[in-house]
């Protein structure tokens, strides 16, 4: 039982300058850790935000698709202005015929789709707030 005793405390048998030099290199190996933590965490930070801007990125077929759906809107509007300058009750008739299309079941069910398909506007206003920063 003494000899568990002795052997408790293995820093005795170490001189100062074994100590000092196992102080030294724990304090490195500290700094190392902290070092790695502090990395870690800008990692982590660098991949959240890619994350949050990886929506931004649009394919090409994406872009074109979108193109062609702002070529459409525009064409409509300018019909129906042409329209309106030609006749009224013609107008009204194109109006009528236009909210039928789109009140139409499937054409309802194809436009719902074609609306969640664009991304959340919320969440690309929540990530412009980080432009702000």
């Amino acid at each position: 039982m003494s000899s568990i005793k002795e052997n408790s405390d293995p820093l005795e048998s170490l001189t100062d300058e074994e100590l000092s030099e196992l102080v030294k290199s724990n304090d490195a190996l500290d700094k190392e850790e902290r070092m790695l933590k502090e990395e870690i965490k800008e990692e982590k930070e660098r991949k959240s935000i890619n994350k949050q801007f990886r929506r931004l990125r649009k394919p090409p077929l994406e872009i074109f698709n979108r193109s062609l759906f702002f070529i459409f809107i525009a064409s409509f509007i300018v019909s129906l202005s042409s329209i309106y300058t030609e006749n009224r009750w013609w107008f009204f008739l194109y109006l009528i015929s236009a909210f039928s299309c789109v009140l139409y079941a499937p054409n309802r069910k194809a436009l719902k789709e074609l609306i969640d398909a664009w991304p959340n506007l919320e969440d690309l206003l929540k990530n412009s707030r980080l432009w702000e920063k």
